[in-house]
């Protein structure tokens, strides 16, 4: 499983560590505290923060204090933060209805640090497709490495089926069929969640978000994006129960604006696969079946990838594989000792592929750093390797860019078009770079 492997290399000698400068890191909550510190300490040779931004100054300090980021300088002013130069990356981790806001000042102010390369933004990067066009653009103008939080891409599990794929051992995909439980969008509201969350263009509704990543990933380990595409959206839902920490009723509602359902029919343009999508809100079922299931049917094997949550970008998954045997998965003898995979070539095999021990919260936000690191520091000596690249693609090596997440937007804004006006769609042009780079 060469592609799934990590990167050798823990430390870079002789090298200086990216710098980073951060918004949306708090010392005491949120997903940056969560996973990006985490990652940046487990890499402290490859990055270090050098900068954290907030408009109120003393909650940066704070960060700062009580984060010991002895290297790092607190900011309030979104400009003086952006030319830093002592910043080579920056990082906006806040949520999507926030970030085109803060993007596009950034970008402008940001041709005053010579030094700034990188640009990491947490999915969805803007509220809507048409911001989603304009920062992309702004990013490309300000010649960035753009970076975007797709991080199931790092998933094992997915990169896993993605060399099952890739190695043909399935043989022609026939069809898909996908089911996700988007827990946050059904009858119940935990009270500590923002309305926002709840409002349409907001950029966290199920479609842009478990929708999204799902797809991506889909199109990601199969090598194909959608050529045709149908979508049914529903807000059966229209207003939630509050609860509190404990799941009880507050005897109280809110109105909710996003969806809590979709349909979605689509075809693949490689092998003409049919793929088929439901996604619902609701409390998760463990009882009677998972909340995330991916079959992926072949003329040789099947795949099939589930989780207990709807969002697979963040979730801990079970591959299981039923086709021909896999040259790199040993076998064991009736001595115990393992068995040369080629001598029991071409036979019918089941694989379960579970990491006890994998946090994927943690995990694929780690791997999305270190695959940073490996593109910077060319870790894995790759010949020709080029100074930047405008989107991964369905390479294995390498990281998501803004134009893969461009993609995804798009695909996002033709579900919604087809359910407004009750069509199937052509969605090949989503693929076209925007005509004004």
């Amino acid at each position: 499983m060469y592609h799934n492997k990590r990167s050798a290399v823990s430390t870079v000698p002789n090298e200086d560590p990216i710098r980073v400068g951060f918004i949306g890191l708090n010392f005491s909550r949120g997903w940056a505290l969560k996973t990006h510190r985490p990652a940046i300490l487990q890499l402290s040779s490859q990055f270090v923060i050098t900068a954290v931004y907030d408009e109120n100054e003393q909650m940066a300090t704070n960060t700062i204090q009580q984060l010991k980021l002895v290297h790092a300088t607190p900011f309030s002013s979104l400009e003086l933060f952006s030319s830093f130069q002592h910043v080579d990356m920056i990082v906006v981790s806040v949520q999507a209805s926030k970030q085109y806001e803060l993007l596009m000042p950034l970008l402008e102010f940001s041709r005053r640090n010579s030094n700034l390369k990188y640009l990491l933004i947490e999915w969805a990067f803007a509220s809507n497709l048409q911001q989603a066009e304009k920062v992309y653009q702004a990013s490309a103008i300000r010649g960035l490495q753009t970076v975007v939080a797709l991080q199931g891409r790092k998933s094992p599990y997915i990169q896993r089926a993605k060399e099952l794929i890739h190695e043909n051992h399935i043989g022609g995909i026939n069809s898909i069929e996908i089911s996700c439980n988007a827990c946050w969008y059904g009858y119940e509201r935990p009270r500590k969640f923002a309305d926002g969350m709840f409002e349409m263009g907001s950029g966290l509704d199920l479609v842009t978000t478990t929708f999204g990543h799902t797809m991506d990933l889909l199109q990601y380990i199969t090598g194909s994006y959608f050529s045709k595409i149908n979508g049914l959206v529903f807000n059966n839902i229209p207003e939630q129960m509050l609860v509190d920490d404990s799941g009880r009723s507050m005897g109280r509602t809110s109105a909710k604006t996003v969806p809590d359902h979709l349909l979605f029919h689509g075809c693949l343009q490689r092998g003409n696969v049919p793929v088929s999508c439901t996604i619902k809100g609701g409390k998760p079922t463990k009882k009677f079946t998972k909340n995330f299931i991916i079959d992926i049917h072949g003329t040789r094997g099947d795949i099939k990838i589930e989780g207990d949550a709807g969002f697979a970008e963040m979730s801990n998954l079970v591959l299981y594989y039923s086709g021909t045997r896999v040259n790199d998965i040993p076998i064991a003898g009736a001595n115990g000792h393992p068995v040369h995979p080629s001598l029991d070539q071409g036979k019918e095999f089941m694989e379960v592929y579970h990491l006890r021990n994998y946090d994927a919260v943690h995990g694929n936000i780690f791997r999305l750093y270190q695959s940073i690191a490996d593109f910077h520091f060319n870790t894995k000596n790759i010949p020709r390797l080029p100074s930047q690249f405008i989107m991964q693609g369905f390479e294995f090596e390498g990281f998501p860019t803004l134009m893969d997440g461009l993609i995804i937007r798009r695909l996002i804004d033709s579900v919604y078009k087809s359910n407004l006006i009750g069509a199937t769609l052509d969605v090949s042009h989503i693929l076209q770079f925007p005509s004004s780079i």
